[in-house]
């Protein structure tokens, strides 16, 4: 679960001297690596689109400040530096704090200090992270920035090592299988204040706190990971602006965190965009319900129970020939064929035109379950079923027109287009699991009992605050905000359900298959912003029969496959891209298997990448090197080419 962090650490160890503090090379003699000259390097950007960060080895003194000189030691005691923010305005640092004895827990604190060359650090936040969590071991920190969003970061936290051994046997603490993941996120500083900010500056004078929504808002959440614990990938996770994909073990998380303006419209959604119904049905003929007229539909209404039910054969919607059929359309072929059946045993072999009242009511109570319905003309008894203008046989509908198009004498040719068809929506898949939340500061109406959220144990608990510590309270779905408020959308993904799905499905071996014990997913290309598909592998470790073709005793044995599905954020369904076959597992350990497939995976990631634009980057500043042991020996604004020696 570590990071996998590129943070620049300077140039190789030697003296150093005003440059050479900047990562320069010894000043000794000795062999010097081979360098491309400066215009090849040049001319390789134009090729990858990326600029690389170690172009220059060294800065010239100018562009080179030293921390000491820009910051008090008094006031920078204890602070762990990140980084440059991605604008390049701010350097970060944190601060964590804890007791002397082994029950104390860790205060993580995040910094912001407003940066200029010529001089001193002007420290402008400080914000607690990870909100009354009890956290009892030192944590690896990420903070992340999204590629093209710069109103917040977000803020990894994560131990791979558990507590001691006392802690967990006495306070149920984390095992060596369980991690815990706690993630901040956090409203970036503005450049100027806003009048919003300016607002609250008035209502609350001296408080450096004191900010609209907007730029004071802060979102934090925790959840618990398994082993093999999913890998850590910020260049993915965030691809997408305001999105960030959370691997809980269990499931992919789909968050999207947004402030609006009161009076926006609900239409403001980053998830599901396409979850609306569509329009009602506007083809000629197709009307909303009406009061029915006697004997309006005797003819109209037996027709087309005949024509339907000659296609809702018995088992038409069961198996995978049925599979494109949705379950409303399957439950109304049966209920027609149903009562096609009825009234041919009520009335012999010749369906009576009339029909009985009980057989009429029925069918009434059939279409009042739709909310619209496909009116035909009346149809007279004996008339056979209307197969349309293009069958052999005559119909009282299409009688012959000198045109030859199936239209009565005198009239217009009908205008070309499909048959009318009930438009219902298509029904939403049972896997999708979308949420979407609205936290305001003033006091208004709140949202159901807090029990209703507790209970949910798919979506992830969110604890929403402003710089204050004023928590924001939900607001009911037709509740009205006065104000700014925030928007949590959660969109899920099952791995089970999807794993047994795709095998059911999609996988050659199905029929061998028994059961699987246990699965990892690496997630290997988020498309562009555009399509919102997200493509993840899921390796998997199963149960199966051997082939029919290997001779021996058929007993269940244990093999490795790999499912490739991607999802779509707008839709919240997924499609499988290929499936594996099996690899039997012979002598190797859980921990092997799941090493080797991750370099597979990572094999598949080089393969699939396609260079961006240098803009188009998650910006991360991370503390590994702290739990290395070692330090950075510069922080480095690479795009503005600003180094500050530390």
């Amino acid at each position: 679960m570590a990071p996998s962090s590129k943070s620049e650490r300077g140039g190789p160890g030697g003296k150093r001297g005003p440059a050479g503090a900047a990562g320069g090379s010894s000043a000794g003699p000795g062999p010097r690596g081979r360098r491309d000259h400066v215009v090849r390097q040049l001319d390789r950007v134009k090729i990858s689109g990326q600029l690389s960060p170690r172009l220059f080895r060294k800065l010239p003194p100018r562009v080179c400040v030293s921390l000491k000189s820009i910051v008090d030691e008094d006031l920078c005691a204890g602070h762990i530096f990140l980084g440059f923010s991605k604008c390049g305005r701010y350097v970060l640092s944190y601060t964590s704090n804890s007791g002397d004895d082994d029950f104390s827990f860790y205060i993580y604190h995040l910094y912001w200090w407003e940066f200029n060359v010529h001089s001193k650090l002007k420290l402008v936040r400080q914000v607690r992270l990870f909100q009354d969590e009890e956290i009892y071991s030192d944590l690896y920190l990420t903070v992340c920035e999204w590629p093209s969003d710069s109103s917040k970061v977000i803020v990894f936290g994560f131990n791979t090592r558990s507590a001691n051994g006392l802690l967990v046997n006495m306070m149920m603490m984390s095992d060596e299988n369980h991690r815990d993941i706690y993630i901040s996120a956090v409203a970036m500083p503005p450049p100027r204040h806003c009048p919003g900010c300016r607002d609250m500056a008035l209502a609350h004078p001296g408080d450096r706190q004191a900010h609209c929504l907007r730029h004071g808002f802060m979102l934090h959440t925790k959840y618990q990971v398994v082993y093999p614990f999913p890998t850590f990938q910020p260049a993915f996770q965030l691809k997408k602006d305001q999105v960030v994909l959370l691997n809980t073990s269990y499931s992919l998380v789909a968050c999207a965190v947004a402030v609006h303006a009161a009076g926006d419209s609900s239409s403001c959604q980053i998830l599901y965009e396409r979850r609306s119904p569509p329009a009602p049905c506007r083809r000629a003929g197709c009307v909303l319900p009406r009061p029915e007229e006697p004997g309006e539909r005797e003819g109209a209404g037996a027709a087309a129970a005949q024509t339907l039910a000659g296609q809702a054969s018995p088992g038409a919607g069961q198996g995978r020939a049925g599979a494109g059929l949705s379950p409303a359309v399957a439950k109304a072929k049966e209920f027609v064929a149903d009562i096609f059946r009825r009234a041919k045993e009520a009335t012999g072999p010749a369906l009576a035109g009339g029909g009985s009242e009980e057989e009429e009511e029925e069918d009434d109570g059939g279409s009042g379950a739709t909310g619209f319905e496909c009116r035909l003309p009346p149809i007279p008894a004996a008339a056979p079923p209307c197969s349309g203008p293009g069958s052999s046989g005559r119909c009282r509908l299409h009688p012959a027109s000198p045109r030859g198009d199936g239209s009565p004498p005198g009239e217009p040719p009908p205008a070309p287009g499909p048959p009318c068809a009930p438009s219902t929506p298509p029904p939403e898949p049972g896997y999708v699991n979308y949420t979407k939340l609205r936290y305001v500061l003033e006091p208004g109406e709140p949202a159901a009992p807090e029990e209703e959220y507790e209970d949910d144990k798919i979506s992830l608990p969110f604890v929403v605050t402003d710089l204050r510590g004023r928590s924001l309270k939900p607001l009911k779905e037709r509740a009205t905000a006065q104000g700014q408020y925030l928007t949590v959308e959660q969109l899920t993904l099952d791995f089970e359900y999807v794993i047994n799905e795709v095998i059911r499905n999609d996988a050659a071996w199905s029929r061998q298959f028994c059961s699987f014990s246990d699965y990892d997913i690496v997630i290997l290309e988020v498309i562009c912003p555009e399509t919102n598909q997200v493509v993840i592998n899921i390796g998997l470790l199963l149960l199966a029969f051997p082939s029919p073709d290997e001779e021996g005793q058929l007993r269940p044995k244990t093999y490795h496959t790999s499912l490739k599905v991607a999802w779509d954020l707008n839709t919240g369904t997924f499609v499988t891209v290929s499936v594996g076959d099996l690899t039997e597992v012979k002598g190797q350990t859980s921990g092997s298997v799941w090493s080797s497939y991750r370099k597979g995976c990572v094999d598949t990631v080089m393969k699939w990448l396609v260079p961006e634009s240098s803009g188009r980057y998650v910006n991360r500043m991370t503390n590994e090197a702290l739990h290395k042991g070692c330090s950075l020996k510069v922080l480095a604004d690479n795009e503005r080419y600003t180094w500050i020696v530390l």
